[in-house]
C-alpha cells in the first residue's frame, strides 16, 4: 500500500466565497469547484479573482460530500475545504486518474462532520498502482454529439403555422391499470405518471400492449409531460396514448410532443387533462399550403438542433 501523497502533490484550494465573485455564463470565466457529490463538483462559472486549478487535477471535497472526488477537464477555483491533487508522474493518463478518484472515494465512510479529511487526506493509503486493466479502459468519448445531425433551419413564418386538434392527428387510447403488487420485474417498459426517464417507471413481465412510434402524455401526475416512445411498452391508466393517424417520423412526432407540453400548465388535479378534452385539445403546428401539418419542415428543424446527434447515434445503438 502507499500513501496518497506519495502518488499526488496535495494542496488546498482556493477557499472562496461564490457570493462574492462575479457569475458567467460559459464559455466566460471558469468553473468554480465546491464540496458538492454531483456535476463534478462545479457549481458555477465565476470571473477567476487570481491564480486557478488547471485542467487536469483532481479537486476533493474535505467536507460536505467528502472526498467526492473528480478530474476537473478545465480550470478552474474552488470554494471551502477543496483539496488539489497534481499526479506526481506527469504521465498519468485521465483513466489512470479517474480510477484513484474512485480509490479516493471509497474511503468516504472513514470521515463526518466531526471527523473532515483536511491533515490527513495525505495520509490515505492507496493500492500499489493502478491495475493494467483500468488502465486499459477508454473513456467514453461524447465528441460531436451536441452537434446537428444535419444542417440547422429556420422554423417557418408563424403565420403559415395552423392549429390542429389532437384527434385529427392522432388516435388517442387510454392505458391500462395494473398495480405494482400485480407486475413482476421483466422486459417490457411500464409508463407511469412521471416527468423522468421518458415516462418509464420500471421494467416488468406484461406483454407490451402498446406499439413504438408512439407518443404518451399522462394527465394524473406529471400532467401533460409527453414522451416518444420507441420500444413497444405497457401504458398505465394515468397516462393517455397518441397514434399517429398517417405516417409520422420519430423526429417529428418529437415536434409535437414539445408543443403539447406547452398545454400542460392549462390543466389541474382538479381540472383533469381527460381523455375527452385531450382530444378537443389544439395545438399550433406549421403547416404545408394545403392546411396539413408539415411534417417533413418539423422533422428537418428537430435534425438540425443541437444534440440531435445524439439522438440520431441512439437509433444507430
Amino acid at each position: 500500500m502507499r500513501r496518497l501523497d506519495d502518488i499526488f502533490d496535495l494542496r488546498y484550494g482556493q477557499s472562496l466565497e461564490l457570493n462574492s465573485l462575479t457569475q458567467v455564463d460559459a464559455p466566460d470565466g471558469v468553473n468554480f469547484v465546491s464540496r458538492a457529490r454531483g456535476n463534478n463538483g462545479v457549481t458555477a462559472r465565476v470571473l477567476p479573482p487570481g491564480d486557478v486549478g488547471r485542467a487536469g487535477e483532481i479537486t476533493v471535497a474535505l467536507s460536505g460530500g467528502v472526498l467526492s472526488s473528480f478530474v476537473q477537464p478545465e480550470d478552474f477555483v474552488t470554494g471551502f475545504h477543496v483539496m488539489i491533487l497534481t499526479a506526481k508522474d506527469p504521465a498519468m493518463t485521465l483513466v489512470e486518474k479517474l480510477w484513484w478518484c474512485r480509490c479516493i472515494w471509497e474511503n468516504r465512510r472513514r470521515f463526518s462532520y466531526g471527523r473532515q479529511a483536511n491533515r490527513t487526506l495525505g495520509s490515505l493509503l492507496m493500492p500499489e498502482a493502478c491495475p493494467g486493466w483500468a488502465s486499459a479502459k477508454e473513456v467514453p468519448s461524447n465528441d460531436a454529439l451536441a452537434d446537428g445531425y444535419q444542417s440547422r433551419i429556420s422554423l417557418a413564418r408563424r403565420n403559415t403555422w395552423l392549429d390542429f386538434r389532437l384527434d385529427e392527428l392522432f388516435t388517442l387510447k387510454k392505458g391500462k391499470r395494473v398495480t405494482k403488487a400485480d407486475r413482476i420485474p421483466g422486459a417490457t417498459r411500464f409508463i407511469g405518471a412521471s416527468e423522468k426517464n421518458n415516462g418509464i417507471t420500471d421494467l416488468c413481465d406484461l406483454q407490451p400492449i402498446f406499439e413504438a412510434g408512439t407518443l404518451t402524455v399522462p394527465y394524473n401526475g406529471s400532467v401533460g409531460f409527453a414522451f416518444y416512445q420507441d420500444e413497444p411498452y405497457w401504458a398505465s391508466d394515468d397516462v393517455q396514448v397518441l397514434i399517429p393517424n398517417s405516417p409520422v417520423d420519430k423526429w417529428a412526432l418529437l415536434f409535437v410532443s414539445t408543443m403539447i407540453r406547452f398545454e400542460k400548465d392549462r390543466f389541474t388535479y382538479g381540472y383533469k387533462w381527460n381523455l375527452a378534452r385531450m382530444k378537443a385539445t389544439t395545438i399550433h403546428l406549421p403547416a404545408t399550403p394545403a392546411g396539413d401539418p408539415d411534417w417533413d419542415h418539423m422533422s428537418a428543424y428537430m435534425r438540425g438542433l443541437p444534440f440531435s446527434a445524439a439522438v440520431a447515434r441512439s437509433e444507430e445503438a
